[in-house]
């Protein structure tokens, strides 16, 4: 049903502070819903009927899925695809993200905002608290990419630790909604950094939980199904010492500066321990010239922790 160029400025006006601020709570509430509409002389849904409408139009039910995916350790801004499938045309969204196993891995962060908060009874020019709020890395998929609106948070915290260990996405665009999909699209993608694993853990496994809603075109939940997502994080390339994922002269550099000029550390101890003796020392330098102008043994798997 199309909405009146109207009802649409008034759905938007009013719609837009519902959808901005109801995720912290937990959910986009049809009871909240119901208030704004009546206070602007729309009229209010009865929840039955939303859902036997919903459940006409729908049949029944959208699917958003985290999609699974391989990395490497240390990687920085790795992409992860969320990925939708919908019955309706889909307005809004607004979806929490979090990950197990958070030594493992943390959302990448785009900056971080510093704000203040007036804590104590001082005068406030000596009293006052700074947090950060953290952006997470949030690439829009195709059909949102033009959205109206579109709002990206981390998990507060000091401004001494820029990690991203939850995930906020917010969007919603009242003229420029999702057409329905049959197969899934590209809803979006979020950034993640990856730590640097030692080859000797078994458990290199992070899953993605996400919970949420999705809202259509009359800002009636959709019903929905998630479908948890998991990054692997492979082992380390043998010889690898400046984690690029390749082997060459480079990395006999890396291993030169690290050892003598205080350079950095292998990301992956394991990958700088070609000859396997449990040591990354001169000795790692030798056999890496050896492989690759001497025609020498390759690399193998270290075990320097």
């Amino acid at each position: 049903m199309k909405l009146k160029n109207t009802t649409c400025y008034l759905l938007s006006y009013f719609l837009f502070p519902f959808f901005l601020f109801s995720p912290w709570d937990g959910s986009i509430k049809a009871q909240g819903l119901n208030q704004k509409l009546e206070w602007v002389g729309l009229g209010a849904y009865d929840h039955a009927d939303v859902s036997s409408s919903s459940s006409d139009l729908q049949n029944d039910t959208a699917d958003v899925t985290v999609e699974h995916a391989t990395a490497y350790p240390g990687s920085k801004d790795f992409l992860v695809t969320v990925s939708l499938k919908n019955p309706v045309p889909i307005v809004g969204f607004d979806f929490v993200i979090s990950i197990t196993q958070a030594d493992l891995a943390d959302f990448s962060t785009v900056r971080i905002y510093v704000d203040s908060l007036d804590t104590c009874t001082a005068p406030e020019d000596t009293c006052w608290k700074f947090f950060a709020i953290r952006e997470c890395l949030v690439v829009p998929g195709e059909v949102i990419e033009g959205w109206a609106f579109l709002q990206v948070r981390g998990e507060t915290g000091d401004t001494t630790q820029p990690d991203c260990d939850q995930l906020w996405t917010l969007g919603m665009d009242l003229y420029n909604p999702i057409p329905p999909q049959t197969d899934y699209v590209t809803l979006f993608e979020f950034g993640v950094d990856l730590s640097c694993v030692p080859d000797s853990l078994t458990d290199r496994t992070v899953t993605f939980v996400m919970t949420g809603n999705l809202s259509d075109e009359l800002g009636r939940l959709v019903s929905l199904r998630y479908h948890p997502g998991e990054l692997t994080i492979w082992s380390s390339v043998p010889g690898d010492a400046n984690n690029d994922s390749l082997v060459g002269l480079t990395d006999v550099l890396f291993l030169i500066n690290y050892l003598y000029k205080g350079g950095p550390a292998p990301c992956v101890k394991e990958a700088a321990d070609p000859k396997a003796d449990c040591v990354v020392d001169l000795g790692d330098v030798v056999y890496m010239i050896n492989f690759l102008f001497r025609g020498g043994p390759a690399p193998v798997p270290g075990c320097a922790h």
